[in-house]
């Protein structure tokens, strides 16, 4: 897109040899592909938030169709003029279809945003909003680039924006754990030494389930991953909007919750044994999920460093592993 934006650009009313064809073949190129970064980033989009093949392939065969007969039309454009026309002195001006084919571009960027329609709760905010943005950017630039002739804005700020975007979130996938869809050790022990350093009111839940190993052992692997899966999914229901859920390693989670008192931690813990019951009642599968957690809010009187902290929640984790395996002889 860039190269062929810049032909068009650089070579427009230039008389020299063959720069009329090379003209044509750049306006032809440009317009027959022009919808394919946005058919591409909603594909993309619906990826990362969805991972649903069935829902990629509904998008993807009307935008396949969509964009061959943009390519087709585009292909026809230097004899028909249909979207835009170079004439004897290779002077570029717009086709008699060009503010219909603009119509169509805009409403594509604007059928991006259909992906994210309800699924904020599907991927960190960091990445939700990221994709947001996206055609919000592209649309404001093809507008005023359609609008304004000669102005020349669409790509060039899309291409900055989506290797920001990109940046992003790769950074923030890097802190994903791939199998729970939620933060793993990596981010929280990030996010941890952040909320040390600021010294606000936090707490901290570390929790492990009951029973994994004997899960993996009779049920096979695809059943603990399951239990995980299942685990991670309760515990984003239940955080609030700016605790971290991580996956701490192997069958263990925490919840970095901020700002929080011990009132707010307490009825955390007690929504986590709720929706740990009730998910069990609800569900058919042959296991039952169990935790046990060990919580605290931070007091620095108490703990001396991240280390300190995470040891003391490891042993009243342990310790109420150790008092359920008690009362059940």
């Amino acid at each position: 897109m860039l190269v062929t934006d810049l032909l068009g650009w650089v070579l427009d009313g230039r008389q020299d040899k063959g720069v009329h064809q090379i003209l044509l073949a750049a306006h032809t190129i440009y317009y027959a592909i022009h919808a394919l970064p946005t058919i591409c980033y909603i594909l993309y989009a619906d990826q990362l938030l969805y991972q649903n093949p069935e829902r990629l392939k509904r998008w993807a065969v009307p935008l396949i169709i969509l964009a061959g007969l943009l390519a087709l039309a585009s292909l026809a454009s230097p004899i028909t003029g249909w979207f835009f026309h170079v004439d004897a002195q290779n002077v570029y001006t717009r086709g008699t279809w060009f503010i219909g084919y603009a119509v169509v571009q805009l409403l594509l960027l604007g059928a991006s945003l259909i992906p994210l329609i309800g699924a904020a709760k599907k991927s960190t905010a960091r990445t939700y909003w990221t994709l947001v943005f996206f055609p919000v950017i592209a649309f404001a630039g093809g507008l005023l680039q359609s609008l304004f002739y000669g102005l020349v804005l669409i790509w060039p700020v899309t291409t900055v924006f989506l290797v920001a975007a990109a940046l992003n979130i790769q950074k923030n996938q890097i802190g994903i754990d791939h199998l729970t869809g939620i933060s793993n050790r990596l981010l929280f022990d990030e996010m941890l030494n952040h909320h040390l350093h600021l010294q606000q009111g936090f707490g901290c839940i570390l929790m492990d389930l009951d029973g994994f190993k004997q899960i993996n052992d009779t049920l096979g692997h695809d059943a603990g991953d399951q239990a995980l899966q299942e685990m991670a999914r309760i515990l984003r229901r239940v955080a609030g909007p700016k605790d971290i859920v991580a996956r701490y390693g192997g069958d263990e989670f925490v919840i970095l919750m901020h700002e929080a008192s011990e009132y707010h931690l307490q009825d955390l813990v007690s929504r986590i044994e709720l929706e740990v019951a009730m998910s069990n009642q609800s569900s058919k599968r042959p296991y039952l999920l169990s935790v046990s957690m060990g919580y605290a809010i931070f007091d620095s009187s108490l703990f001396s460093d991240d280390k300190n902290f995470m040891a003391g929640l490891d042993g009243a984790m342990y310790e109420q592993k150790r008092s359920k395996l008690g009362n059940r002889k």
